[in-house]
């Protein structure tokens, strides 16, 4: 691993977190890349160029200022990772007052240094498998070579799986450091889903995919209890809604259809921000196949004569979501069932269907929806 600016910069700005001294950070061609002073940023340090040789600290005085080119007194140590010196640290000043604390800068530095190694090979890793995921996801017919590939990732490709997608809002991720959030996440799903043939997969936009695997022993309301958990704890810690979509499990490495399924179910758990289960949905699937046009036009032809008229629209959700009893719907509306009786009258005259009988109300039924979601997706762009 080689020093650059940004992370030299990084470590200057956490070492003055504990020291006001001043701080240089120093490659190894012996160009200085980060100062808390700005003006010897890119100047040659002919004594880190020193340390650089002999790996050994390097006290500086006053004298050694006039020989060496571009030093102040203080002290350099070499930054050390995997046995190798990667580059300098100094600290400015009278030697014998900042030798109390210049080992623990230097492993504080150290530190600093592993961490981001380590979280750049972590990403490495994590890119690979997202790229090997993508490609899964997306195959009809699953050869021996893909197979291969797999094993060699270390994925267990003999395992049944199925696929989950979470989305978790955008706002969540400008309230948080990205790296920070990301690690969490993975952190809090092997928590809850802790078996090691369970992946989770970064998939752009605030969206994971959790691909589940399914066990001899596999029960569907312990995982549904597992999710419920994960969310519950998820929101509570970042203050928000997530919305969970469950697809079905299918035998074989064909994992594609199990995937279309999961973002069909997400796409309608989205609405609630709740969690659904594709082998759950019936009506609500369909909807969503239809594009928005063809909704448009359908509301046209449908409630569209009504939307001038708001408590007719009021009356049309109260009677479905009652199961169209006149009795409870007059109740819930505070309204005298003759009332009620006359409104029904007027929209079945102002539209042509009859919200009485089983076809209307299954046209009304669905309008409504379509209309639901359609003044959902504008305010959704308006908060945007």
């Amino acid at each position: 691993m080689f020093l650059i600016p940004e992370l030299s910069t990084k470590i200057v700005r956490e070492v003055q977190q504990v020291l006001s001294g001043d701080i240089i950070v120093v490659d190894t061609k012996g160009e200085i890349i980060a100062s808390t002073q700005h003006e010897r940023i890119g100047n040659f340090h002919e004594g880190a160029q020193l340390v650089l040789r002999s790996k050994e600290k390097l006290y500086i005085n006053q004298t050694m200022t006039n020989k060496l080119k571009g030093v102040k007194a203080g002290i350099n140590m070499p930054i050390i990772l995997d046995e190798k010196v990667i580059g300098v640290i100094g600290v400015t000043g009278d030697p014998k007052e900042v030798e109390p604390y210049a080992e623990l800068i230097r492993r504080m530095t150290e530190l600093i240094i592993k961490e981001a190694f380590y979280a750049e090979q972590l990403e490495w890793k994590t890119k690979g498998l997202e790229s090997f995921f993508h490609e899964w996801v997306n195959l009809k017919i699953v050869d021996e070579e893909f197979l291969e590939r797999g094993k060699l990732m270390g994925i267990s490709m003999n395992v049944n799986h199925f696929c989950c997608m979470l989305q978790i809002p955008k706002s969540v991720f400008q309230k948080n450091e990205g790296h920070i959030l990301q690690r969490n996440i993975f952190e809090l799903s092997q928590e809850f889903f802790q078996r090691k043939d369970d992946y989770i997969i970064r998939w752009g936009e605030g969206r994971y995919l959790l691909l589940k695997s399914v066990s001899p022993t596999y029960n569907r309301g312990w995982f549904t209890r597992q999710l419920k958990e994960f969310k519950r704890v998820f929101e509570h810690r970042y203050r928000c809604n997530i919305s969970i979509g469950v697809g079905k499990t299918y035998d074989g490495k064909v994992i594609h259809r199990s995937y279309i399924e999961a973002k069909k179910a997400q796409k309608v758990a989205q609405k609630t921000g709740g969690l659904v289960f594709y082998e759950d949905l019936v009506i609500d699937v369909i909807l969503e196949e239809i594009p928005r046009d063809m909704q448009h036009e359908f509301l046209e032809r449908t409630v569209g004569i009504l939307l001038e008229q708001p408590e007719l629209i009021e009356t049309l959700e109260w009677y479905i979501s009652n199961n169209q009893s006149v009795k409870e719907t007059a109740l819930k509306l505070h309204l005298h069932i003759n009332t009620l009786y006359y409104r029904l009258k007027q929209i079945k005259e102002l539209t042509g269907i009859d919200p009485k009988e089983t076809d209307g109300i299954v046209l009304f039924y669905i309008a409504l929806r379509f209309l639901k979601d359609l003044h959902r997706e504008s305010l959704s762009l308006l908060g945007g």
